[in-house]
């Protein structure tokens, strides 16, 4: 693959345009099994969708079966195409729903796949398990791909990436998707010791295995492991509760820096600060880790399509979210949030060309985007709903920018 040699093609590479993707077989010694001759091929009529730049993701369910729900997985058959070719051959895999707000009260539903080997798609490394964002409240598209950009300029340990394709169903065109990395413990995802935990705190609460913290009552759904035992069940909840005990009840025996890793929370604040994800507060889709004989760790982050970057949003958020009430004065704490801020503004300063990159490859898949999916919410309005694209792009900029420049007001200040 050329180097890139300027910030527009680092930019293009960043947001997994095609030319990082699937285009030319040749050029991608991990991806020779899709570069054979294609014996299957999913049918599909794109007369009234043609290409317009974005890989087409083709998936036909078993016996054109609907997907109707976030429980059942329905079997179906997958394949990538281009232009005018299949650039994938025909994989086995599965689908359902997935999502809580986004599945139930919205018209473009987002789905979970799963297929039933692991495969790298677009260069991300392989897995079975991946996700189709529906982004359907959101007019530029990019609020998930702009937070997961900035998440990447920190040194969180991973945070999932992924590439706006099309999609058709059962040869029903859906529109404009963000293919996405599932959050999971696994060595090409989050990867960390088999035998730690991914927590998630979540007001769904809708996990198997789940606690409420003994101070603050935080719902804590267990990710992994899968099916804890009774000790280790037991090990992560008491953990969880000394974190709190240490932090609002003073146990000065013992030090809060023992048990959770400022640098990874400090990354955290910083990114949900420059997003402005008030989904913080409730909280939802907040991820946490501990891996054994470690401090707790946050991250990876997720979920920023909800009124995010926001021009009437400025300054710091979140500070009464989960302990960060307490951690902001602590002054150890802050020492190293004013240090990774300072170090980050410069890349983060970087990230119009990111914006104008995604714009430019999406424009033409956007409009007919909102020409199926028409916005049609009331309240918890971003502004830009009713806005043209280039309109709605410039205010996400310009209101990106302020928020940089106000948080360094608001960090330093600290």
């Amino acid at each position: 693959m050329v180097a890139a040699n300027s910030q527009s093609e680092m930019a293009s590479k960043q947001v997994l345009r095609p030319s990082y993707a699937i285009t030319s077989c040749s050029a991608y010694e991990d991806l020779k099994e899709d570069c054979l001759p294609v014996e299957e091929t999913l049918l599909f009529n794109d007369s009234l969708y043609p290409y317009v730049g974005l890989p087409r993701i083709v998936i036909r369910t078993e016996n054109n079966k609907g997907v109707e729900t976030r429980k059942n997985f329905v079997n179906a058959k997958f394949q990538i195409f281009g232009q005018s070719n299949p650039e994938s051959k025909v994989y086995d895999m599965m689908i359902r729903g997935r999502g809580n707000t986004t599945w139930l009260f919205y018209p473009k539903k987002p789905y979970a796949i799963k297929f039933n080997e692991k495969v790298s798609l677009f260069g991300l490394p392989k897995a079975k398990k991946w996700v189709l964002l529906a982004n359907y409240r959101e007019r530029t598209l990019m609020r998930n791909a702009l937070a997961l950009k900035v998440a990447s300029d920190t040194d969180l340990k991973w945070n999932p990436k992924g590439v706006f394709v099309e999609l058709f169903l059962n040869e029903k065109f859906l529109g404009n998707y963000y293919l996405c990395e599932k959050i999971e413990v696994k060595k090409n995802r989050l990867n960390i010791d088999k035998e730690s935990y991914l927590l998630e705190f979540d007001t769904n609460y809708d996990e198997e295995y789940k606690f409420k913290t003994k101070i603050k009552k935080y719902p804590v759904n267990i990710k992994n492991p899968e099916n804890p035992t009774d000790a280790s069940f037991e090990y992560i909840r008491n953990y969880i509760d000394t974190v709190e005990s240490i932090i609002y009840k003073g146990k000065w025996d013992l030090d809060i820096e023992d048990y959770i890793d400022f640098n990874s929370f400090a990354d955290y604040f910083i990114v949900y600060n420059v997003s402005q994800n008030y989904e913080i507060n409730h909280p939802k889709s907040v991820f946490m880790y501990k891996e054994p004989n470690k401090k707790l760790k946050v991250g990876p982050v997720w979920d920023f399509d909800y009124m995010t970057f926001k021009p009437t949003k400025l300054g710091l958020c979140c500070v009464g979210s989960l302990w960060y009430d307490k951690l902001r004065k602590n002054q150890n704490f802050i020492s190293i949030l004013k240090k990774k801020w300072n170090s980050y503004k410069k890349e983060f300063l970087k990230n119009d060309v990111f914006i104008d990159s995604i714009a430019d490859y999406i424009r033409e898949s956007n409009e007919r985007n909102l020409s199926l999916w028409p916005i049609d919410i009331e309240g918890d309005l971003i502004g830009d709903e009713e806005l043209d694209f280039d309109d709605a792009i410039e205010m996400l900029k310009n209101a990106y920018k302020d928020q940089i420049s106000e948080l360094d007001l608001e960090i330093n200040g600290l």
